[in-house]
Order: structure tokens, then C-alpha cells, then sequence
């Protein structure tokens, strides 16, 4: 099958001949093939399904799906079953929030400078504990300092628990960041969390080759629907590092008020998954999987120079060719500059600023709101990840200082003030990520638009 025939199929909406859509936004949420909301649709029509936590015939279909996505979950991730369990949530974030109750008492939590920032937000769980938090460095070149690390990892700073977070592959810069560190760090006592959320959008993770201890999914990163889904992929002998701090609604046994007594339910994702959860929407997480299933299998016809076709490729190929073509862009306008590329070369994920002649970058959010009447979607920001935004405007201690300080006392509190205060350093990048719904004419729209930019 031709991508055209198949981009016109699953995903209509971005050619419209009267609002064309440029999409590149692909690690901020995937696009759901027209394909999948039409199975989903046809299911939840012939289906009754009813809170999971009751006896009758619709709770316990409810239930079973719950079970057969689990199932779905371990399979395509290729995690033994007898090594690893999965704790549905509502996305990467709630599935990070569990680790909420790992025992950092008297422990440690290690953090890569790279990080999204609800991974960066356990620090204050683990402070709050008592535990030691340090960061891993990031290097010039944006990857984790490999000697840095090992000796970090070598020489813990506390005898409690240890947790080493970092993710398979940077949000802001598309930085491939080693699996070898999650066998590193757990010779050396340590558990591990690796955030899959961006790495998962064009890529498979193969569990059965890595082990780390925590994996966040999100769904809709990987095929657009259902949002607000996702799960912990728990290794089951990790759950012993876990203490639930509190109970709630689902994953209780038994409670009492006369007196001050709960049970809780046994160990395992029936522990963890508080409240109800989206169980409506599983078949369509199972659906999602097996279509992913299929597009790496046999690519529904789409290859290049008659080899398989790949997501990771495809949207690689795609970046690459944006890049070449921002790189190529040199404004007339004598108070504009060219494009700088701030991420790695042969990733999908394209992070750059313009540059006027005079050094400074234009806001980021000046070029937003001018896509905004082309129908360029990209995201803007440091992309909750300050980590790599500090190394790369080269932010320092005293920025944040003079931030803190003189905003409190001007009751100015704002991302404008502390680009006064920090010299006029850039406050956010252009972010443009590519997915297997991208096509050459996405990268000429962009550039084109990108090249007014430059002009204007």
C-alpha cells in the first residue's frame, strides 16, 4: 500500500483540502488511526461492560478485559509473565506517581539532569523521607556522563533503598540514552525506573532483553487513543521496595471506622490500582498494540527500496530531512539569523530555536502563535524537561536565584521576568517530532512556513 492511500485512510483529517494540518507534535501524542476509534466503537456498541469491582455478567466482562490487556501489555512488550506484572493508571505520570510509595527512608534517589519532570518530582517525595538526592550529569553532546555515573552508582551516599531514574530516550533532544546503564546500576544494589514514554512512540521495548524495575506507559503516546490510559510495568520482585502509604477505594480488602483497622489487597496490581479504573477503554489498548503489531510486521505494504517498512525509520528519515532543510534557511531580514539545532542528528525529534544576527533567540512562543494561522502544530517550551533546557541556554544557579528573590519581591512571578533577570537567555526551544502518519509534504509545509520566519 502507498503511505498516501494509507496517511488518506487512517488519518483523513490532516489533508483537508480547505485546512491542510501540519502535524508534528508526534511525542506529545500520537495520532489515532481513523481505523482503531472506528473498532472501539463497534465493540462498545455490542458490549456490556460494568465497574469491575461487582459480581454480575457486565462487571465480570469488565474484568476480563482488564486481564486479557494485561496480557496484551506483557506480550508486546515481550515481559515474562512470571517476571513481570502491569498496574494500570491514568498515564506515565500516575504510574510514576507510585513510586510515591517506594521506602526512600534512610535511601537514595539518583535522577539524570535528563529527566520529564514527573520524574523529577520524586525528589521531593524522597526528601521528604529523608533520602539523599543527586543528579546524574549531562555532557556537552547531551548524553548522560558515562563516568560520572558509574561512579555515582559505584559510591552511594546512603545505605537505604536506591532508585536510578532515567529515560530510554530524551523528550527534549530524542537522545538515545544506553538500556546497559539499568543492568549497571541494579549489579550495584540499585532498582530502576526507565521512562519509555518517548522512546515508545516509533520504538518497541523488548523486556525480555533489558530488566528495569519500572516502566511508565502512556497509551496515547504510542497510538493516539484512548488518552488519559496507561501503566506501570512493575518487575514483580520490585514490589518489595514498595510500602502502600495510604488505601482507597478498589484496592482495599477490608476496612473499619469503629476502629482504627485496613486490610489491604494482596501484593500486586490489585494493591495499586486505587479507584475504578478506564475499563471501557481496554479493548482499545489491546486493539492499539496488535495494530503496532502489524504495521512492524508487515508495515501494511509501506517499504522503502522493497525493505520492511519501520516506524523509527520512517520518522527518522522524515526529521532528517527537516533538519537539512532548517539548516539551509538563512533569513534576509538583517534582524534574523538562521535556524540552530539543538538535538542529535538521525532521531525523530527535531529541537531548534532562531537565532537573530545580534545572538538572541526569538521567543518561542512568538513563532507558535504565527503557526497557529498556518495549521503548524509543534510543541514549544522546555517540554517538562529543565534539565536539558539549563544545559543547553546554559542557565546557571544564580539565574534562578535572582529569579526567585527579586520576583517574590515585585510580586512578578512570571517566565517573561526571569528572562530580564537571566540576561535575556532563551526561556524555551521549538520542538518538531515525527511519526509514521508524517509524509514529505508535512517537512515541505513546515519549512516553508519556518522559512517566512526567518524573512519576516
Amino acid at each position: 500500500m502507498d503511505h498516501s492511500v494509507f496517511r488518506s485512510r487512517e488519518f483523513p483529517l490532516l489533508d483537508d483540502h480547505h485546512k491542510p494540518v501540519t502535524y508534528l507534535d508526534w511525542t506529545g501524542a500520537a495520532l489515532p488511526p481513523a481505523s482503531l476509534i472506528e473498532q472501539h466503537c463497534r465493540y462498545l456498541s455490542t458490549k456490556l461492560l460494568g465497574n469491575p469491582h461487582s459480581a454480575h455478567h457486565p462487571s465480570k466482562a469488565a474484568m476480563d478485559d482488564m486481564d486479557r490487556t494485561r496480557a496484551a501489555v506483557l506480550t508486546y512488550f515481550k515481559a515474562d509473565p512470571s517476571e513481570y506484572d502491569v498496574v494500570f493508571t491514568s498515564g506515565a505520570t500516575g504510574a510514576i506517581l507510585l513510586l510515591q510509595h517506594f521506602m526512600f527512608e534512610g535511601g537514595e534517589l539518583l535522577l539524570s539532569a535528563d529527566n520529564h519532570n514527573s520524574v523529577t518530582g520524586l525528589r521531593e517525595v524522597a526528601r521528604r523521607a529523608g533520602a539523599k538526592v543527586r543528579y546524574l550529569p549531562i555532557t556537552e553532546g547531551l548524553g548522560l556522563d558515562k563516568e560520572v555515573g558509574e561512579k555515582m552508582l559505584g559510591f552511594p551516599v546512603s545505605r537505604g533503598r536506591k532508585l536510578f531514574c532515567f529515560p530510554a530516550k530524551s523528550n527534549y533532544s530524542g537522545v538515545h540514552h544506553s538500556l546497559g546503564w539499568i543492568a549497571t546500576a541494579q549489579m550495584l544494589g540499585w532498582s530502576v525506573l526507565l521512562d519509555a514514554a518517548a522512546y515508545l512512540a516509533n520504538e518497541r521495548l523488548d523486556l525480555s532483553l533489558v530488566h528495569p524495575d519500572f516502566v511508565p506507559v502512556s497509551f496515547y503516546k504510542l497510538f493516539g487513543y484512548p488518552t488519559g490510559l496507561g501503566c506501570l510495568i512493575v518487575r514483580k520482585a520490585a514490589y518489595e521496595s514498595l510500602h502502600k502509604r495510604w488505601f482507597a477505594g478498589g484496592s482495599i480488602l477490608l476496612v473499619a471506622v469503629a476502629k482504627d483497622f485496613y486490610a489491604q489487597e494482596n501484593d500486586g496490581h490489585s494493591r495499586y490500582e486505587d479507584g475504578t479504573q478506564n475499563f471501557a477503554s481496554m479493548e482499545a489498548v489491546r486493539n492499539g498494540l496488535a495494530y503496532l503489531d502489524r504495521l512492524d510486521k508487515t508495515g501494511y505494504g509501506l517499504a522503502h527500496d522493497s525493505n520492511r517498512f519501520s516506524r523509527h525509520d520512517h520518522a527518522v528519515r522524515l526529521a532528517d530531512d527537516f533538519v537539512t532543510g532548517l539548516l539551509n534557511i538563512k533569513g534576509r531580514n538583517g534582524s534574523y539569523g538562521h535556524y540552530v539545532i539543538h538535538s542529535h542528528r538521525h532521531s525523530d525529534i527535531v529541537t531548534f530555536g532562531l537565532r537573530r544576527r545580534d545572538g538572541v533567540f526569538v521567543d518561542a512562543w512568538e513563532v507558535e502563535a504565527a503557526a497557529a494561522a498556518h495549521q503548524i502544530c509543534f510543541r514549544t517550551g522546555c517540554f517538562c524537561n529543565p534539565g536539558v533546557n539549563e544545559r543547553v541556554f546554559k542557565y546557571n544557579v544564580e539565574d534562578f536565584e535572582r529569579f526567585q528573590s527579586t520576583s517574590r519581591q515585585q510580586g512578578d512571578l512570571t517566565l517573561e521576568r526571569f528572562k530580564e533577570v537571566s540576561g535575556g537567555k532563551s526561556i524555551g526551544a521549538i520542538r518538531a517530532s515525527f511519526g509514521y502518519a508524517n509524509n514529505s509534504t508535512d517537512v515541505e509545509r513546515a519549512l516553508k512556513f519556518f522559512a517566512e520566519q526567518a524573512d519576516a
